[in-house]
């Protein structure tokens, strides 16, 4: 059975708004909440725009049609998770080794290093590994959790901004914690070498390697860091598919190994493009629990010897 107090704080938010009630503080929230999960990358802004302010209950009624019953959760969640993260990460590989004109080579942050296009192969094949036999089988478990009162649910009536603003920065503080401790694990020499040591092949990462990684660290780091706040909150399907759509573009932007303009006051991506270079530093994404450990002294250290160069510079 659903958890009670659960259901006495949620319930009374699951009407959707009507698109004259579309833009109150809590569509606000949510939309911050968003952009600042994601990076942000390019897509992010208008398509938060578009998620979060237009309505989309003919789309979720066609979506629901497409994939009845458990295949919503089982096949349709995991679908639009597998797409998005094929779009986005074409076009950040074609803007790193095709569309990379002189003016986009300021914004990278390892300026003197290139992907190498001959491993191109064998990271496709980890990428549908991964997917095929960790993204879907997880959507199957999410499905099972159901008869006991946890995961997603699926309703035709769209939850409203409140609930979705509310349990999404519940996901972001969740997937934090949960991402942070099972990174650091990951980094134990006792399982380093047999494990994560191939994500971190990578030195200098692109958004289409984001999770090119061992299956267990698929499952450890980044599936269940994703889906933490999501079982035991009985999230909707259509704010978790939300949810998720953000996380992949958070993540490719985090590997993408550009710094954009618009990026000038978030240290992301170049606090993870940092620990890709140096190994033992900023495992988390929000940096809270690296500074809480003093796992980003390195990051300080790196970012004041930046400051003191670019004061240099301009007494020069």
């Amino acid at each position: 059975q659903a958890n009670v107090a659960q259901e006495l704080f949620f319930q009374p938010c699951r009407r959707r708004p009507q698109r004259s009630e579309m833009v109150d503080p809590w569509s606000i929230l949510l939309l911050a909440t968003y952009l600042g999960a994601c990076g942000p990358s390019p897509l992010a802004l208008p398509f938060a725009l578009y998620y979060v302010f237009a309505d989309h209950t003919a789309h979720w009624k066609l979506f629901l049609e497409i994939f009845p019953g458990w295949q919503a959760t089982c096949i349709g969640a995991p679908t639009v998770a597998c797409v998005v993260y094929w779009v986005n990460a074409f076009i950040l590989f074609l803007i790193d080794t095709i569309w990379r004109p002189q003016a986009l080579q300021h914004y990278k942050i390892q300026k003197d290093q290139k992907f190498d296009t001959q491993k191109f192969g064998k990271v496709i094949l980890n990428l549908l590994f991964n997917q095929l036999f960790v993204i879907y089988p997880f959507g199957f478990f999410c499905y099972w959790c159901r008869r006991y009162g946890y995961g997603p649910y699926v309703e035709e009536t769209l939850p409203s901004h409140k609930e979705m603003a509310l349990q999404t920065l519940a996901f972001v503080l969740i997937d934090e914690v949960l991402f942070y401790y099972g990174h650091r694990m990951l980094h134990h020499k006792a399982i380093y070498k047999y494990c994560h040591k191939m994500h971190h092949e990578f030195t200098a990462p692109i958004g289409l390697v984001a999770i090119y990684c061992h299956p267990f660290e698929m499952l450890v780091s980044n599936v269940i860091p994703l889906f933490g706040g999501t079982i035991p909150m009985a999230t909707h399907l259509y704010m978790l598919i939300g949810w998720i759509v953000f996380a992949v573009l958070g993540t490719q932007t985090h590997h993408c190994g550009y710094h954009w303009p618009w990026m000038a006051h978030d240290h992301q991506p170049s606090f993870h493009d940092f620990h890709h270079q140096k190994f033992t530093c900023n495992f988390g994404n929000i940096t809270w629990l690296d500074k809480l450990h003093g796992t980003d002294k390195m990051w300080k250290e790196h970012c004041a010897a930046q400051k003191e160069a670019k004061k240099a510079g301009k007494a020069a």
